[in-house]
């Protein structure tokens, strides 16, 4: 429209003139003008109908050096129509999303079972390291709405949906979170490993008084990577030994555990856990004695385990409080 309008009426300067010479003559006072004039759109793709597309105008005002005009001009915009509507269809509709894994360290698979789109045309940024709770999206590229178009003839409705995690194996915190049966179970284990213990290694002057069940601490990592379950025991051993001249008859104390880690709880509270996977103490304390045996030394006795429940605790909890948060459930009257 300038061209046309004032195009015979538009005169070079003298000042481009004298820069540029002889060539002067041969360039228009249009082109020069349309030189220093570009305009610049907000948005040229993914436009749906009734969409306004904005256009801004950048002027160099160096153009009145060379050209004899003044211009004048204001930004504004288009409103988008005539496109032809494509049809849409739930993208997600057909994606099957599962989540894997432990807390904190879970993560997020997919597979899509419908026709025109796979697993690998969807996206997600927050696909790891994942708990139970958090909020997850997973998205389909928008810039390949016309791929989509043009390959099947439709769209997505939606270019992103978002997830809640759950279902993650977790690791216990609680005591309480742990079933009758499980522990009946552990229960069970710790028995039978001790008296196989007995069997093993105890001689002629000792035996068992009483095994009773305490009670339990659970540690559970801080960084929420693990735990340690405690089932600790009092056992009461009864040491009796007679030389012929002089004896010892006592019931003495030994605080012994069983120690069960990684226990699990999947997304719906039930317990995993390797009841046959366990530890029993490293720790070896002396009961001694002024009799002699036969030998001529004094008899001992020595026993895994701890002499007092104060020395088990510091040992298991206190030991690990800087790494560790503890639910203790041992009833000291037993």
């Amino acid at each position: 429209k300038v061209e046309k309008k004032y195009g015979s009426r538009l005169s070079l300067t003298k000042e481009f003139k004298e820069q540029y010479g002889i060539g002067a003559d041969s360039v228009s006072p249009v082109d020069v003008l349309q030189s220093f004039i570009s305009v610049e759109v907000e948005s040229d793709s993914n436009l749906s109908n009734n969409d306004k597309v904005k256009y801004k105008w950048n002027i160099n005002k160096k153009y009145s050096q060379y050209v004899k005009c003044r211009l004048k001009y204001k930004d504004g915009s288009y409103k988008v129509k005539g496109l032809e509507e494509v049809k849409s269809f739930d993208a997600f509709k057909d994606l099957d999303v599962k989540f894997n894994g432990t807390e904190p360290s879970g993560y997020v698979t997919w597979d899509y079972k419908g026709s025109g789109l796979t697993a690998a045309d969807f996206q997600c940024e927050d696909y790891e390291t994942l708990k139970n709770g958090d909020k997850i999206k997973i998205y389909l590229d928008k810039s390949k709405a016309d791929e989509y178009s043009a390959n099947f003839g439709k769209i997505p409705e939606k270019w992103e949906k978002e997830y809640t995690v759950k279902g993650l194996n977790y690791y216990i915190t609680k005591s309480s979170e742990l079933d009758d049966e499980t522990l009946k179970e552990m229960q069970e284990q710790a028995e039978e490993e001790y008296h196989n213990h007995m069997d093993q290694h105890w001689g002629n002057y000792e035996s068992l008084e009483s095994l009773t069940y305490m009670g339990d601490y659970l540690l559970s990592s801080k960084e929420k990577n693990g735990n340690a379950l405690y089932l600790v025991y009092h056992v009461k051993v009864r040491d009796a030994y007679s030389n012929g001249s002089e004896s010892y008859d006592q019931v003495n104390d030994v605080y012994w555990f069983i120690c069960y880690q990684d226990v699990l709880a999947d997304g719906e509270g039930n317990l995993i856990v390797d009841i046959s996977d366990y530890r029993t103490p490293k720790n070896k304390f002396t009961i001694r004695t002024d009799v002699k045996d036969q030998s001529m030394t004094d008899m001992l006795w020595k026993y895994y385990g701890y002499q007092t429940l104060d020395d088990l605790y510091k040992n298991v909890v206190t030991a690990n409080e800087s790494d560790y948060n503890h639910d203790d459930n041992v009833d000291a009257s037993k």
